[in-house]
């Protein structure tokens, strides 16, 4: 198969097919014939290395290839790094594409369904954002199950710690300050559990809010750390999607590194 009819078939999986979106080709050729697919949760330089070492035809994936939500449309600004990224691309043949709007726009969320698969939990999944524990944990115990389960150094974590509660909010990735506050706000969910937040808004929210007496808790994975076992999750589907086709995960780590 060729990569754009690849991304096709998996974008055709959508609800709705949306006019304008970032799942388009960002390097290489549409028409490359497809014997073998990386998929990353971002194309780091080491990640693109790897990929191409594997012998990778195409390389989906979910985040910005060049910083900027569009990747500039292509027309990749005269910038050192981003050049130097360009160049190192190119030299290596693959077709990359990315799986963003769609994988989300998914019913289920593509990339949820990867995290929640990822997690020791017994519990129920609403397909959207809700997680309800079958039996009550703390915050405490949750950051602890969510890093090893997710493969990540650090879960940041305010509001109430010790109690145990069952009612999660999986606000994956950037939904944005006004998304957290929502569900804060209006629903009776316990805990948030984010990529990224506003520190001084969402967090010091959580934290007053403990402090006089409400049940919440915030739990902040990073944007990698909680998005990234949903593109390792999705090998299975592309293997079972495009049998004759192997598939392979990628990992770029999480962006900070943390001293012991």
């Amino acid at each position: 198969m060729k990569a754009y009819e690849i991304m096709d078939a998996l974008i055709a999986e959508s609800p709705s097919v949306h006019e304008k979106h970032v799942d388009t080709l960002k390097a290489g050729c549409a028409d490359k014939e497809v014997k073998r697919i990386a998929t990353c949760f971002i194309a780091t330089p080491d990640v693109i290395r790897a990929a191409a070492a594997w012998g990778a035809d195409l390389l989906i994936t979910h985040e910005p290839t060049y910083y900027n939500h569009w990747d500039y449309n292509g027309e990749i600004p005269n910038d050192p790094v981003m050049q130097a990224k360009k160049k190192l691309l190119e030299g290596t043949g693959m077709t990359v594409y990315r799986y963003h709007d769609h994988a989300h726009d998914h019913e289920p969320d593509v990339i949820t369904v990867g995290e929640v698969a990822a997690l020791p939990w017994d519990c129920d999944f609403d397909g959207h954002f809700i997680v309800k524990l079958k039996t009550p944990m703390t915050a405490k115990e949750m950051a602890r199950d969510i890093e090893q389960g997710w493969g990540i150094a650090r879960v940041r974590l305010t509001g109430d710690l010790d109690t145990p509660m069952t009612k999660i909010a999986l606000l994956i990735g950037a939904y944005g300050d006004e998304k957290h506050y929502e569900y804060l706000r209006d629903t009776d969910c316990e805990v948030i559990l984010v990529g990224e937040t506003c520190e001084w808004r969402i967090g010091e929210y959580v934290r007053d809010g403990a402090q006089l007496g409400f049940h919440r808790a915030l739990l902040t994975c990073g944007h990698a750390g909680s998005e990234k076992n949903g593109m390792e999750h999705l090998v299975k589907h592309l293997n079972e999607k495009f049998p004759g086709i192997e598939a392979k995960y990628f990992e770029a780590g999480e962006v900070y590194t943390y001293l012991k």
